[in-house]
């Protein structure tokens, strides 16, 4: 798994075994959390055709969904927690992005 693009402090772009992940970030007032879902197969076309720009839809939806409670969860493997954990420290610190 890695990150392939990041919009700071909105969401990440991941791609794991040749699927893209899209994890956006939801913030309601003091509580904030995310929504995580695969890219549909013409979603992920689009993005490889056009790059960042076509995802900003997608996530004003996911976050929209996520703020109306209306989310629906996807099923991600046992382990996507530590392993996109993981991708986002390798991607910041390539970046040099990363703070102690």
């Amino acid at each position: 798994m890695q990150v392939i693009a990041e919009d700071p402090w909105n969401w990440f772009l991941f791609e794991d075994e040749g699927l893209l992940y899209l994890d956006v970030l939801v913030e309601n007032g003091a509580v904030s959390f995310s929504v995580t879902a695969e890219l549909a197969p013409e979603q992920a076309g689009h993005f490889r055709r056009t790059g960042v720009a076509s995802l900003a839809p997608v996530a004003h939806e996911m976050r929209r969904k996520g703020l109306m409670r209306t989310w629906r969860i996807t099923p991600l493997p046992a382990d996507w927690a530590e392993r996109s954990v993981a991708a986002v420290h390798e991607w910041k610190s390539r970046a040099g992005r990363n703070r102690p």
